[in-house]
């Protein structure tokens, strides 16, 4: 369940960063987490566009996080610098995982 910022439009650029960063999430999810359900949500808020991905899974490590051969996250983080925005991903042992991503809605890039 996907919810649409009222009255917002948002750039084709931004609208394919989020895509990939959901779709990114959605496969972490399906090759690792062992969750039964995910919530999406997508809001505008304070000029930014708010993406929050959460699931009941096992929960994503400290060590996960950071992990360098981690290349799904390393592309998400790489993607949210571009728009000078923010990822956070942290998780809870046997109750899940929250991906948190803040993009600014007056950046633009070349």
């Amino acid at each position: 369940f996907m919810q649409q910022p009222e009255n917002s439009v948002v750039d084709r650029d931004r609208s394919t960063v989020v895509f990939r960063l959901l779709q990114e999430a959605l496969t972490n999810v399906v090759r690792h987490a062992r969750a039964t359900k995910v919530k999406i949500h997508l809001n505008m808020k304070e000029k930014a566009l708010l993406l929050k991905v959460r699931d009941n899974g096992r929960g994503i490590t400290a060590a996960q996080v950071v992990d360098a051969k981690s290349i799904g996250l390393i592309g998400m983080r790489e993607r949210v610098y571009l728009w000078r925005g923010k990822v956070k991903i942290r998780g809870v042992a046997g109750k899940g995982t929250i991906v948190l991503v803040r993009i600014p809605m007056n950046v633009n890039i070349q």
